[in-house]
């Protein structure tokens, strides 16, 4: 691979040595206690459930009952990986149900928009605006969040995916939503790459808006090579040991910079070159 991000490398080294993390990895000693729940009608097939939390705050809440039993694991690991290569996610907290069961509970962002909404779709992809406020180098998010997607084996990545939070004079473009991805599907595995699957579908529609940025892409397989493993340990130490076995979690920090894991990335530099843009 190319090595030649010198400013990240050392970001990222700075941030495996230090001690800053000490205070983040700690949620689990403060689970957010959930009082009010809601029924979901949000038509979403993984998200089960909605709650208030004792901070204020509404969730889209993942539990270990869903899916195969590791949604709220690949939740939590993908948005903490997202947040380390700069893909702006949803606040999250681990959140404390009835009979004391720990979820994953994704912060409900208000007053976004989502391209599920097909008029705001098309006015964003062929205008590059929203309110007619330009949002600032779409085509590097589309590009950071697909590659981000190939590595961690999102087959789920469809529109309603997205959103757009106002900011100051511009729009935070934001991905969420993990819970076909990581250990939910296979997180070795390259279902991702399969033609019917959703992430490649609407990257394909993406690309026809020419909003897709491959050097970006490319970029971002790099940044993840370069993270190492104690950021790893330091993101899976977050994890309730309900949701993830000292099996599983030791075969991550083992494959994590293995052979296999940058034999991984040089085959998604491959699938990211061979995009037709």
């Amino acid at each position: 691979m190319v090595r030649n991000m010198s400013e990240k490398l050392t970001a990222i080294e700075i941030a495996d040595s230090s001690s800053c993390y000490e205070l983040q990895y700690q949620r689990q000693l403060f689970p957010i206690k959930i009082n009010e729940f809601y029924p979901n009608d949000q038509g979403s097939a993984d998200l089960t459930l909605i709650g208030s939390g004792d901070n204020g705050k509404d969730y889209a809440i993942k539990r270990i009952g869903d899916g195969n039993g590791m949604i709220p694991a690949s939740e939590l690991f993908c948005y903490e990986l997202a947040r380390q290569i700069g893909i702006a996610t949803p606040e999250f907290d681990i959140v404390l149900l009835r009979a004391n069961e720990l979820a994953f509970g994704s912060v409900w962002e208000g007053g976004v928009y989502k391209l599920s909404e097909l008029n705001i779709m098309a006015d964003l992809m062929t205008k590059g605006r929203l309110d007619g406020v330009e949002v600032k180098s779409l085509d590097k998010f589309f590009g950071k969040v697909y590659a981000f997607d190939l590595f961690i084996n999102n087959v789920d990545r469809h529109f309603g995916n997205y959103m757009f939070r106002k900011s100051y004079k511009s729009y935070i473009a934001l991905a969420f939503d993990y819970s076909r991805a990581w250990h939910a599907v296979d997180y070795k595995g390259l279902q991702v790459l399969g033609k019917n699957c959703n992430t490649q579908q609407v990257i394909n529609n993406i690309k026809k808006f020419k909003k897709f940025n491959r050097q970006q892409a490319n970029d971002t397989l790099n940044e993840l090579s370069l993270i190492g493993c104690p950021m790893i340990e330091n993101i899976l130490s977050e994890m309730p040991k309900e949701w993830m076995t000292k099996e599983q979690t030791d075969d991550i920090i083992e494959w994590w910079g293995s052979i296999e894991f940058k034999d991984r990335l040089q085959a998604l530099e491959k699938e990211v070159a061979n995009v037709l843009v």
